[in-house]
């Protein structure tokens, strides 16, 4: 029954109020779904002080919330009963914004006068224990003695504990009975929650399973529960410590069953390495990177390369000085593998080295120098031992990928035709992991047969003609190179290989090639931490003109460094202690020196899509002239600098890279496709076959009717000089049977006329 007075509600006698109206008008006594509420306050004033928007829609969601623990179902009368709060709260405060507490007071008041009692009560122990939690968080013990006293009493009045009936199944396939005690422990030990607010969760959650009814759970389902509950608290920070990653049920069926692009074809091997990268990526971007930086990539700002391999390093130029002096050993013990005595063992060492590496690497391993470093072991051998020997080992590591797929060793295999520099004056390993009393540049004659034969074994392929998958050679020419006796032969010889196979890339090493450790010669040459490709093509969209693309190139350039630092910090967790880290083999002591040492490793800042950059800024969708290209040098002059300089700040050696991975030009463009489809339209690519977008990989330009193969060639030099990672022409050979001392030519011509540093020919 309403009462007539409004000031009975007030707790006062009205006295000192001018209007004697009734509490809701008389609009109230119309049905509730037609009531309307007058104008109402424009924000509410939170418990800190803060103004927030008023929203009738919150009271509403809380009254009906209320009424739901009751069993009520009707949305609408909670929108009516809402809009009884906020006409009382406007005429109570006369249009002034309300307090927390003031709306909450009117809910409880007007559930109360409009014959709502059940509902009132279910809000006012709502509110009550929200009061209770905010209380505990705050170290106030109480609140947790009298939710514990409330739960055991609402059990005994349902009769009795059904702890004793309620079972799980564990992760180890075991049925156990409930204790809460468990997620009380497991909340403490996974989120550093302190005992009394993981006592509270656990108490919320046994009470929401208690009221659905539940008498068989998994522990799945119990960490959903969980979850749910610290978010419902506000412990946002240890629900995400607390949070199961795995793949969905759809989702593992799919890559099961090969239903995924990426396991289609694959055997269940497949599919087991394509679940386990699916976990890591979860864990990569929740545990191992920052919320920014996670963030970022999720964008499409940046590209987190291999984060389904988060535990590894991106990649290596190894040297077989290592095998060839110590052997094959394990990460705290003694060598399994002696130093080889025939150049078979050493091959097979090799070859098990790739894998070792394979694990710890997550990109392409390369070989530094393979021809001059088997030398020694293949002096003397005629010329058909040493071509049956090439065989062998291009076999081995084709028939490796043929036969295991992505779970073999792609490699790359350096050759070549002179004993470089950083290797030439270095004593010679030979048999027995002995010095041979020669230089490396001793032996230059045997290297140059070996590296005749590996070319020769590459361009005839299998028994059938067909292609070798693997591995990669890469004919290293420098200056040295046109200075050695039978250059010009062996560069055609290499030309023809390339017209053959198109798969043999020409390494221009322009400038002092990284040496080996004058102290440790078979440590690594290279090793790269990590790969944080930037969208170049999003920061112009964003930017909008030059001189705004540098600020935005910064902000991303920060990020790009804040993760390196937090994978840097990842890796190196994961090479200690040694012997038992996942990690360790690169931890490993020779010579009392670690075989891989991440201060020097290389912190890669790729770019992507330069090309579409530029376009963009100077509003030329198709074209690729001098401004163009003059825009785009300024750009990677700056990145460079840059990584330069924040490099030394934070003691990473940051270097500019290219991305040479399509998948993520491929992503980057779907992203932005979506994020600013009337400006990216005019700059992404289409796959005529495919029809997939994408941006112009790393700093390739696109095919321009008027340039010549050389002027492109000599285009994407110019940007090459400021890379120090990832450089890459793929050259169009301008007919499809060109002569090999063409293609020679063609080479010669871009070492003396550009800055290229490498290339391909497609």
């Amino acid at each position: 029954m309403v009462p007539p007075r409004q000031e009975d509600l007030f707790g006062g006698n009205g006295a000192d109020r001018d209007d004697r109206e009734g509490l809701f008008d008389a609009q109230l006594s119309l049905p509730l779904p037609e009531v309307a509420a007058p104008e109402a306050f424009p924000s509410v004033i939170k418990r800190d002080g803060r103004r927030e928007a008023f929203d009738k829609r919150k009271i509403a969601d809380a009254i009906f919330k209320a009424a739901q623990s009751i069993g009520g179902q009707d949305y609408d009368l909670a929108m009516s009963l809402a809009s009884a709060v906020t006409i009382y709260l406007t005429k109570r405060l006369g249009g002034q914004p309300p307090t927390v507490d003031h709306v909450h007071d009117a809910v409880e008041r007007v559930l109360m006068q409009m014959s709502h009692v059940k509902t009132a009560l279910a809000y006012a122990r709502y509110r009550d224990r929200r009061a209770r939690i905010r209380r505990l968080r705050q170290g106030d013990m109480r609140a947790l003695l009298t939710e514990l006293e409330e739960a055991r009493q609402e059990r005994e009045a349902l009769g009795g504990h059904p702890d004793a009936t309620l079972s799980v199944r564990t992760s180890e396939d075991t049925l156990t009975t409930w204790d809460r005690e468990r997620i009380v422990t497991a909340l403490m030990r996974e989120t550093d929650l302190e005992k009394s607010a993981a006592m509270m969760v656990a108490l919320a959650v046994e009470q929401q399973i208690q009221q659905a009814g539940i008498t068989a759970l998994t522990t799945s389902l119990v960490r959903e529960l969980v979850d749910a509950k610290l978010a419902e608290h506000g412990l946002l920070e240890h629900r995400a410590r607390h949070q199961r990653l795995g793949v969905p049920l759809y989702d593992t069926e799919r890559i099961i069953r090969g239903a995924d692009p990426d396991t289609a074809g694959r055997d269940p091997a497949g599919t087991d390495t394509a679940l386990a990268r699916a976990v890591k990526k979860e864990y990569a971007l929740a545990r191992v990177f920052s919320a920014p930086v996670a963030e970022a990539h999720l964008r499409g700002d940046l590209h987190l390369h291999g984060l389904g391999l988060v535990d590894r390093l991106h990649a290596v130029d190894q040297s077989l000085a290592c095998p060839a002096r110590f052997g094959i050993g394990a990460p705290g013990g003694r060598n399994f593998a002696a130093p080889p005595k025939r150049p078979e063992t050493l091959l097979a060492q090799m070859v098990k080295s790739s894998d070792l590496e394979q694990g710890c690497f997550a990109e392409m391993a390369g070989w530094s120098a393979v021809n001059v470093f088997f030398a020694p072991f293949l002096h003397g051998l005629d010329e058909s031992s040493v071509m049956q020997f090439a065989q062998m080992l291009v076999y081995e590591y084709a028939c490796r990928v043929i036969l295991r797929g992505e779970a073999a060793s792609r490699v790359e295999i350096e050759l070549h035709w002179r004993a470089p520099a950083w290797l030439a004056d270095a004593e010679a390993v030979g048999p027995g992991g002995l010095p041979t009393g020669k230089r490396y540049r001793d032996y230059e004659h045997t290297a140059q047969q070996f590296a005749w034969a590996i070319l020769e074994v590459f361009r005839k392929g299998g028994a059938d003609g067909s292609a070798l998958p693997a591995p990669l050679p890469v004919v290293a020419i420098g200056e040295d190179f046109f200075r050695a006796p039978g250059h010009e032969s062996f560069l055609a010889h290499a030309a023809g290989a390339a017209a053959v196979r198109k798969g043999v890339h020409f390494a221009l090493e322009r400038g002092s090639a990284p040496a080996a450790a004058d102290n440790a010669p078979w440590r690594p040459r290279r090793v790269a931490l990590q790969q944080v490709t930037l969208n170049l093509p999003r920061a112009a969209y964003v930017s909008g003109k030059e001189s705004a693309l540098y600020a935005e190139l910064d902000r991303l350039l920060q990020l790009a460094a804040m993760a390196h630092q937090e994978k840097r910090d990842f890796i190196e967790s994961l090479m200690t202690p040694p012997g038992r880290a996942p990690l360790a083999a690169l931890a490993m002591l020779r010579e009392d020196t670690p075989y891989c040492d991440l201060d020097a490793a290389l912190c890669l800042v790729a770019v992507d899509g330069l090309t579409e950059c530029v376009q963009t800024l100077l509003n030329c969708p198709r074209a690729f002239g001098p401004e163009a290209v003059g825009l785009g040098g300024r750009i990677l002059a700056h990145l460079r600098e840059q990584c330069r300089e924040q490099g030394e700040r934070l003691g990473l050696r940051l270097a500019l890279a290219q991305n040479n991975d399509p998948a993520a030009a491929r992503r980057f463009a779907t992203l932005d496709a979506r994020e600013f489809p009337h400006t990216a339209a005019g700059v992404i690519k289409t796959d005529p076959a495919s029809q997939a977008m994408h941006y112009s990989m790393g700093v390739r330009i696109p095919p321009v009717p008027c340039l010549s193969p050389i002027d492109r060639v000599r285009i994407e030099g110019s940007f090459h000089a400021c890379l120090e990672w990832g450089a890459l022409t793929e050259a169009a050979l301008p007919l499809d049977h060109m002569s090999p001392e063409a293609i020679a030519d063609f080479l010669k011509k871009t070492w003396r006329q550009t800055a290229n540093r490498r290339m391909v020919f497609l």
